[in-house]
Formats: structure tokens, C-alpha cells, sequence
């Protein structure tokens, strides 16, 4: 990024590769897969240490013996909370649904392999997350849309970082090009070349479907309600 405008603002960011160059994927992209693959069986940790570590502390608590009225509390508080399981902690579930969304489309168009990554991801939790309400935490509280929705107006930023940060990583001319800058040492990172300009190139459909996707979300921000008086946009009724 140092070699782009404006100077000022690329100057302050201390990285030693100047674009999406073969040595990034071979970099920092295989660290950023293998962090995604580990995120995906994440739910099964979750999962194995929420039956292991209840049923060891209640074995703990009654010496062993596997008899739910032997206890060594002493207040009716403390056997239920030992013996009635932890709060659904709702909203770090949602994080995790915004880091993997957000991180696909962030990097998916370079790393086609993190789609289907994303996918299995989603199944994990899903399949998890059903026995864990089932039989490992409490009876979540009643919730009204608020916070499935705030997470869906989160999640609309994701098509256009897919379709910007996409258009800039296909538009690499060291990779389509086969461009490159010469080193003033062996040891420094090559110059990629590449700025932003209005050269028709392949990567223009994808750089046409951003600015297209920027106008439509501006215009339904600006016009909403109008839209939704003529049926062009989505009604939202509360629960």
C-alpha cells in the first residue's frame, strides 16, 4: 500500500507487501486459511468442553459418586446454578457469524477455497449449536427481532467489501499480467504497479457491479420510504 496515494495516509501502514502479490497468497492468504479452517471445528471444541467440564465439576461436587443429592454446596443458589447449565451467550455467536461472512467476502474472490470453507463452517455451528440448546445451557430468554436484524443490516456491507476488495485483487497485473517493477536490493518486496485507473480491462464487470451496487443502496437509503410506498422495497413489521 505504500506506493499508492495519497502518501500521507499509505505511508503510516507498516506492511512489506505492496499489493495482493503471489508472495502474500503464499503468506499471509495461507495463514488466513488455515486460521478459517481452525475457526471451522471451533464448534466442536465448544461443543466437547460444554459436556465435559458441567460433568466433571458435578462429579466433583458429589465426590464421585454420581448421586445428583450429594452436594458440598451449601445454598440452594449454588446447586442450581452447578446443575442447570450456563447462559446462552447469544451475541458471540453472532460475532462469529459476522468474522466468517465478513472474512470470505473480504478475500473469497483471491481465495475461491474460503466459500466452501464458510459453508462447512455454518453447518458445523449449525449442528452444534442445536444440541447445545438442547442439552447443555438454559432456557434462553424470549428475544424479539432487534438483534437478528442488526445483524442483517451488519451483514450488508459484505457484497460490496466482496465486490471492491474482489475487483482490486483480480485486477493485480503481476498475477493476470505478468508485470513487474524492478528492486533496488534482493531483499526488498517488488513494487506492484498497480493503481487505480479506468482502463478496460477484465476485472472492469466486477468494478461496474460495485459502483451499481453503491447507487441501488444509496438510492433505497435516501428513498425508502417511497419505495416502500410503491412496493420496491422490503416491509419490516415488528414481532
Amino acid at each position: 500500500m505504500t506506493e499508492h496515494k495519497p502518501s500521507l495516509i499509505t505511508s503510516q501502514i507498516d506492511n512489506q507487501y505492496y499489493d495482493y502479490s503471489p508472495d502474500w497468497y503464499a503468506d499471509v492468504g495461507q495463514k488466513l486459511f488455515q486460521t478459517m479452517i481452525i475457526q471451522s471445528i471451533l464448534p466442536y471444541v465448544t461443543l466437547t468442553t460444554g459436556f465435559i467440564i458441567p460433568r466433571l465439576k458435578a462429579y466433583l461436587d458429589n465426590d464421585f459418586t454420581g448421586d445428583v443429592y450429594r452436594t458440598k454446596t451449601t445454598a440452594l443458589a449454588q446447586y442450581i446454578n452447578l446443575y442447570s447449565g450456563t447462559d446462552y451467550v447469544i451475541h458471540f455467536k453472532y460475532s462469529t457469524v459476522l468474522n466468517v461472512v465478513y472474512i470470505t467476502m473480504m478475500y473469497g474472490v483471491g481465495m475461491p477455497l474460503l466459500f466452501p470453507l464458510a459453508a462447512f463452517n455454518f453447518f458445523n455451528q449449525w449442528i452444534t449449536e442445536r444440541i447445545i440448546v438442547a442439552y447443555q445451557v438454559r432456557l434462553p430468554p424470549a428475544l424479539d427481532d432487534k438483534l437478528t436484524n442488526n445483524c442483517i443490516g451488519m451483514l450488508k456491507g459484505a457484497p460490496l467489501l466482496l465486490l471492491f476488495n474482489g475487483y482490486w485483487m483480480i485486477s493485480n497485473r503481476q498475477i493476470f499480467s505478468n508485470a513487474w517493477s524492478y528492486k533496488e536490493r534482493s531483499f526488498e518486496t517488488m513494487k506492484s504497479g498497480h493503481v487505480a485507473s479506468l482502463e478496460v480491462n477484465w476485472a472492469t464487470p466486477m468494478l461496474l457491479l460495485a459502483g451499481a451496487a453503491v447507487i441501488i443502496i444509496s438510492i433505497q437509503l435516501v428513498f425508502k420510504d417511497t419505495l416502500m410506498k410503491f412496493g420496491f422495497a422490503m416491509s419490516s413489521k415488528k414481532i
